[in-house]
């Protein structure tokens, strides 16, 4: 198996767990089916829409952040069409999964992307950097859901300037150190947005 196929396989694998991971954490909310299948609408089939797109249409400068401000802009659209915070903050993680399975994983079929000489180690860290975005998306989520919200435009800026600064970062810094880097900020960012549920009357209320 040459690098980009396993690249595929990896990340495309990595994509399901997190899937079923998902599944298994909602399990006891009584929309969670409901959830994923807005999801498809909300995020996979505009998501697809996007990447049929010519790359001649990416080229202009600050494209990358222009085509980040259309995917937040989905996520914040997406915040608006449920009531309870955790069904907002669960339907969002599901931007990061989707990207993850069917987008991340592609990407030896639709960019200019070569992996076939690369060692298996170096592919694994590339994937752990593509699986590094979910998390990215998660602390989006957290925003979404549980802050701002009825400020949108303000959660939809400040998510922005989060994922601009995520790319920016994995494009320019070395991937071992930026991943590094990265995670920790995120899961401090996770930790620090995360609610009190008890508190907030969210846990008592699946609805």
């Amino acid at each position: 198996m040459n690098g980009n196929h396993l690249f595929v396989t990896l990340c495309f694998g990595a994509g399901v767990l997190s899937l079923l991971g998902w599944a298994y954490l909602t399990i006891d909310r009584p929309r969670s089916n409901q959830l994923l299948v807005k999801s498809i609408w909300l995020f996979v089939l505009p998501g697809a829409a996007i990447v049929a797109l010519p790359n001649s249409l990416f080229l202009f400068p600050l494209s990358m952040w222009a085509l980040v401000f259309v995917e937040e802009c989905l996520k914040a659209f997406a915040s608006r069409t449920k009531v309870s915070s955790l069904d907002r903050f669960w339907l969002i993680v599901l931007f990061g999964i989707w990207e993850l399975m069917l987008v991340k994983s592609m990407r030896p079929f639709t960019d200019d992307f070569v992996l076939s000489h690369w060692h298996r180690f170096e592919v694994l860290g590339l994937v752990v950097a593509a699986c590094g975005a979910v998390l990215m998306h998660t602390v989006t989520a957290a925003i979404y859901a549980f802050h701002f919200q009825r400020k949108t435009w303000a959660a939809l800026g400040t998510c922005w300037a989060i994922h601009t600064i995520y790319n920016e970062v994995m494009s320019l810094f070395p991937l071992f150190w930026a991943l590094c880097a990265v995670i920790f900020i995120l899961l401090l960012l996770l930790i620090v947005l995360w609610p009190d549920l008890e508190q907030d009357g969210l846990s008592a209320n699946p609805y």
